[in-house]
C-alpha cells in the first residue's frame, strides 16, 4: 500500500502542534489569579508617574481576554474636580485593581468591554479614548470660567499579560514621558516589583 508523504507531514506538524500546546500552554492563560484563598482573585497595585508637564487623560484597567462578558475593573483620570486628575510633573497615590489576565491603559479591548458589559457603570467620555491624551491647562484669569484644556498629543495604548509581564500582587510603576524619538510626541513606560508571593 503506497503512503502519501504529504499527508504524513501534515499528520506530523498537526501531531506536533498539539502537544506542544497541550504540554506547555500559555504562561497568560495558566498564572495564578494570586487570591489569598482558592478561587479568589489577587490584586495588582498601580503607580503613575506623569514625567511630563500636561496633565494626563486616560482610561486603564484589568479584564480577561477571553471572556467576551468579562467586566473590567478600571478608573478613568480625567478633567472633574473631585475625581482622579494626574497633572503634569506629579505622581498618582498607589491604587489596586482586581488581578485578571491583561491590564490595559486605553487599550481598544479594554474600551469596548466597558461599553458593552458595564452599560451602568458611571464614566467619563472624556477619558474613554484609546491611548492616553495630554492637555496643557490655560492660565486662569480673572473670571469665574473654567480654563479650557489644550490638547497637547497622546500616546499609544499599552497593555501587559498577567504571566508573562507581571504576576499577580505586583507593583506596577507606569510613567508617562515625553518621546522626542518616536512617532508619538509621549510614551508609556512600564517597571515591575513583584510581590513575596504570587499567591
Amino acid at each position: 500500500m503506497s503512503r502519501n508523504p504529504g499527508t504524513h507531514k501534515t499528520l506530523l506538524l498537526a501531531a506536533s502542534v498539539f502537544t506542544t500546546a497541550g504540554c506547555n500552554g500559555s504562561p497568560n492563560l495558566s498564572a495564578s489569579f494570586g487570591g489569598p484563598v482558592a478561587g479568589r482573585r489577587g490584586e495588582v497595585q498601580v503607580l503613575f508617574l506623569n514625567n511630563t508637564p500636561y496633565r494626563a487623560v486616560f482610561t486603564f484597567g484589568t479584564y480577561d481576554q477571553t471572556d467576551q462578558f468579562s467586566e473590567p475593573d478600571f478608573r478613568q483620570f480625567g478633567h472633574e474636580e473631585g475625581g482622579l486628575v494626574l497633572e503634569g510633573e506629579s505622581a498618582s497615590g498607589i491604587g489596586a485593581l482586581d488581578c485578571a489576565r491583561v491590564f490595559s491603559i486605553g487599550g481598544s479591548e479594554l474600551l469596548d468591554l466597558i461599553t458593552e458589559n458595564l452599560s451602568g457603570a458611571p464614566v467619563l467620555d472624556e477619558a474613554l479614548i484609546e491611548g492616553v491624551e495630554f492637555f496643557s491647562i490655560p492660565a486662569g484669569e480673572d473670571t469665574e470660567e473654567v480654563p479650557t484644556p489644550v490638547s497637547q498629543g497622546k500616546a499609544a495604548p499599552f497593555a501587559a499579560q498577567l504571566g508573562v509581564d507581571f504576576p499577580c500582587n505586583a507593583l506596577l510603576i507606569i510613567r508617562f514621558e515625553i518621546d522626542d524619538l518616536g512617532s508619538d510626541p509621549f510614551r508609556i513606560d512600564f517597571e515591575l516589583i513583584p510581590s513575596s508571593s504570587t499567591r
